[in-house]
């Protein structure tokens, strides 16, 4: 409370809504100024009438004042929930075309935009009379529709505070087209075929491979005539822009040049027949090889004409040369190991004759390595060999001992052609010779060093122009067949020493079973001399 001085002492004057006057000590309330407020009422009385009107005034402030907060917190409250609720769909304001899109989530967004891109279609005339209604595939346009979703949600963007009320003001308009590319070619290759017959089209020129002549052949294309496809064009790009509507299009024809001329064509023939002309040899490193046959080459073999260009390039089919490689490669290169057995005599080891030759293992590996050096010759138009991945494994050796040197040592056999005799020995020590007779002239026994391969006591024996059943003891020392046999049919060749088989050692059944008992299996048999024109006995 604050008080003011007056004409005869103090008055207090307080600044509220109430006054209390305050009288001096023993004196009475001596005149002051005019109050500057209204004194209080005896207590139980009523207010005074200027408090009641100052009250009144004040009212429909506050009224006011409460409803303008009540309108703001509803209107925050309307746009957190308009936020919230288009937060994850199409923002008021955008625009697709004729379809209403604003609202809707991915999923039946992307509906939307799927039905747009059917229904929205070119009719496309000529001059004579031909009419063809077109999707926008059909005119090359390729629509992507997850971007045209992706744009229609990200339309009016948020990027900041201002933008978030912009983005939910519906008279911000925002139009988003269809997520597009466009192929001219493939608009105009299907206006021609829809448009212009077989006969009247330009054909370019190609390259097949001929099987009968064994060789690429070029055949010549033609000149011809084309819509003219600009305005068509045009109308690809409008209904892009703005989907979901029927455009109509009016074309006219134009010649136009085969797009691949004939030399073109020739001149990638001849590359492709290069090809064929040039082996590409496959080796696995080692004993194998095989060598690709040329009609798999022209198997291989793509031209690829772009008749836009009006060139022909020579492709290959990899995933066709893969294939064949993976089943191919290992049937033929493939190799098992061959275990090396010797024949090595006692003194110093030294190999007198080798009975199996040794061959290492070989398995292919990795094919498509072996596919992509295939291509790379091939695109370089030459030939070549080409060695395989391959794991190796190193054959084993196996050294059988014998002793033909020492006095009574491990049993051999030697032929003298010359003599016709055939003499076996235990080491240095001669046992026993027979008289024989060996192959006859242009059937000669064959002469060199060999080892036993096989018994048999009987066989039935054959060769060109004769068949002899129940040939006894045989002790056969070739692969080919040549043996040592009874020939009861010949005692007067062996008695005469004249060749008269068709190779084998003929012999007295008594002789030649002694020597299939002496000789086993492994044994030595070396074959000199030369066969004589006659008896030598």
């Amino acid at each position: 409370m604050s008080y003011e001085l007056g004409a005869n002492g103090f008055a207090g004057v307080p600044n509220d809504d109430r006054t209390e006057v305050i009288t001096p000590v023993g004196g009475t309330m001596p005149p002051v100024a005019e109050p500057v407020a209204m004194a209080m009422p005896p207590e139980g009385g009523a207010v005074a009438p200027a408090l009641d009107q100052a009250r009144h005034s004040r009212k429909p402030l506050v009224i006011a004042l409460v409803a303008i907060g009540l309108v703001i917190a509803a209107l925050v409250a309307a746009f957190f929930t308009l936020r919230w609720y288009y937060a994850d769909r199409v923002a008021p304001g955008v625009s697709f075309g004729n379809t209403k899109v604003v609202g809707l989530d991915r999923d039946a967004l992307t509906d939307a935009v799927e039905s747009t891109v059917k229904a929205t279609t070119i009719t496309v005339t000529d001059t004579n009379g031909g009419k063809v209604t077109a999707s926008l595939k059909d005119l090359g346009a390729d629509v992507d529709v997850n971007k045209t979703v992706d744009a229609l949600l990200g339309a009016k963007a948020v990027h900041g505070v201002g933008d978030e009320f912009a983005r939910l003001y519906p008279f911000d308009k925002v139009s988003v087209p269809l997520s597009a590319t466009t192929d001219d070619y493939a608009m105009s290759t299907f206006l021609t075929d829809r448009l212009v017959t077989e006969d009247d089209r330009a054909v370019a020129s190609t390259v097949a491979y001929d099987g009968n002549a064994k060789a690429f052949v070029a055949t010549a294309g033609r000149d011809g005539k084309a819509p003219e496809a600009g305005g068509v064009a045009k109308a690809v790009d409008a209904a892009i822009a703005s989907p979901g509507t029927g455009h109509t299009v009016n074309v006219v024809f134009k010649s136009v040049a085969m797009p691949v001329s004939a030399e073109t064509a020739t001149d990638a023939a001849n590359a492709a027949n290069q090809r064929l002309a040039a082996p590409i040899v496959i080796t696995n490193g080692d004993q194998k090889e095989m060598t690709i046959p040329a009609d798999q080459i022209a198997a291989w073999t793509k031209p690829q004409v772009d008749v836009q260009k009006g060139t022909i390039a020579l492709a290959y089919d990899q995933d066709a040369i893969k294939a064949y490689l993976a089943q191919t490669m290992p049937a033929e290169l493939n190799q098992d190991m061959v275990k090396e057995k010797n024949v090595v005599n006692k003194d110093g080891g030294a190999v007198l004759y080798q009975e199996v030759k040794g061959v290492n293992g070989v398995a292919v590996k990795d094919t498509d390595a072996t596919a992509a050096a295939v291509t790379q010759a091939l695109d370089g138009g030459q030939g070549g060999t080409l060695t395989a991945q391959t794991d190796v494994t190193k054959f084993e050796t196996e050294n059988r001992v014998v002793d033909y040197t020492s006095p009574n040592g491990d049993p051999h056999a030697m032929i003298d052609l010359s003599s016709q005799t055939a003499s076996f020995y235990k080491g240095s020590t001669l046992v026993k010779t027979f008289q024989v007779s060996t192959g006859a002239p242009g059937h000669d026994t064959p002469r060199g060093t060999f080892f036993v391969q096989r018994k048999l006591s009987s066989d039935n024996m054959r060769g060109p122009g004769y068949f002899t059943p129940n040939v006894p003891w045989c002790t056969y020392f070739t692969f080919s067949g040549v043996a040592f046999h009874g020939a009861p049919w010949n005692p007067g060749g062996i008695a005469s020493g004249t060749p008269k088989s068709h190779g084998c050692i003929n012999m007295n059944v008594g002789d030649a079973k002694w020597a299939y008992d002496f000789l086993p299996v492994g044994a030595m048999v070396e074959v000199n001399g030369s066969t004589p024109a006659g008896a030598v006995r």
